[in-house]
């Protein structure tokens, strides 16, 4: 005689308590995984810019200087970059050979415009090693002209910028920053060129030429996609680069007209942002300012300094040791914070 074994179940109640508790551990579990793997899009970042400090160093090594800010026609000091002319390639275009990419830099003709006719193309490549993976906004954009009515070209995205300097950039990339000047109701005093970062427009800056010491002064930084739009190639002549964070859904990227561009600033914004007092990295403040350090990591963003090593600097950094980072020859006394 064959026994019968009777299979209990689960009772409704059963059932519903097994769920909560399934519940509760992947909502404990959920924000370490998140954070791993933050850690890990961060500790990528970091090496990328780090990439991006050695292949500045080897540039600096074959030419005795570090690449122009960006390339331009217009090399009068006194005339702002809403005068540009073009080409406007950038400084980080010009690191391609030391960073494995000798056959895509080939493909550029630095004497026609960033985005246009025959470069139309390679403006258009996305490299990985120019891009935060905790930003998801890493798709070509288009940028505007000041009628904000058509595209003026298409260019890739990048997460990296380069140190203007202190005031803001659209006076900085000049590289005429005399005494007298005025950035966000500060004076710069006696700072004059001195308030200079390592790149403006047809800069020439060498390592002998960064008076507050390598290991003190900002190089490069991130600017994320939510902020403002950032590009490899290079200042798009005419073009405008609106404050992302200023604007209303649907942003980033979002077309013209719109809030996006009320604040809009010249080209120069694609590839420099400024270290400020009040423009602190991921700052709430200059949600207005395109031109800022601003990153998708959480307090703050990644830098590359002079010497080739990168720093986590957190948005409560003091604004007058982060500004004294951003010059090239202030007479700072402090040193970048630890």
């Amino acid at each position: 005689m064959k026994m019968r074994i009777k299979r209990s179940a689960f009772t409704l109640v059963e059932l519903l308590v097994v769920i909560a508790i399934i519940g509760i551990l992947m909502a404990l579990l959920l924000p370490a995984v998140q954070a791993a793997r933050e850690a890990a899009r961060r500790t990528t970042c970091t090496n990328n810019l780090k990439q991006i400090g050695i292949a500045l160093q080897a540039y600096h090594d074959s030419v005795r200087q570090f690449p122009p800010g960006y390339l331009d026609l217009n090399t009068n000091p006194n005339i702002t970059p809403d005068g540009d002319l073009g080409p406007g390639w950038g400084w980080a275009s010009m690191l391609l050979p030391y960073m494995e990419q000798a056959s895509l830099y080939n493909q550029i003709n630095f004497n026609q415009r960033v985005g246009s006719g025959v470069n139309a193309a390679v403006s258009l490549v996305t490299l990985p090693v120019f891009q935060c993976p905790s930003d998801p906004y890493r798709d070509p954009f288009p940028i505007y002209d000041s009628s904000f009515s058509a595209p003026v070209a298409t260019v890739a995205h990048g997460n990296y910028v380069g140190n203007n300097g202190w005031v803001e950039c659209f006076v900085g990339a000049t590289g005429n920053i005399g005494q007298g000047w005025w950035a966000d109701g500060i004076a710069s005093g006696v700072y004059g060129p001195g308030a200079r970062g390592v790149f403006w427009r047809n800069s020439r800056t060498r390592i002998a030429d960064i008076l507050d010491g390598t290991t003190n002064t900002v190089l490069a930084g991130e600017r994320s996609g939510n902020h403002a739009p950032a590009t490899w190639t290079g200042a798009v002549p005419g073009g405008r680069c609106p404050a992302w964070m200023a604007s209303i859904p649907p942003a980033p990227y979002a077309p013209p007209p719109g809030p996006a561009y009320d604040n809009a600033d010249f080209g120069e914004a694609f590839v420099f942002a400024h270290c400020n007092v009040t423009h602190t990295p991921n700052s709430d403040i200059p949600i207005f300012d395109p031109d800022t350090f601003y990153s998708f990591h959480p307090t703050g963003s990644n830098h590359v300094l002079c010497d080739g090593s990168v720093k986590f600097i957190s948005a409560y950094v003091d604004g007058y040791i982060y500004q004294g980072m951003g010059t090239i020859g202030g007479g700072e006394a402090y040193g970048a914070p630890k």
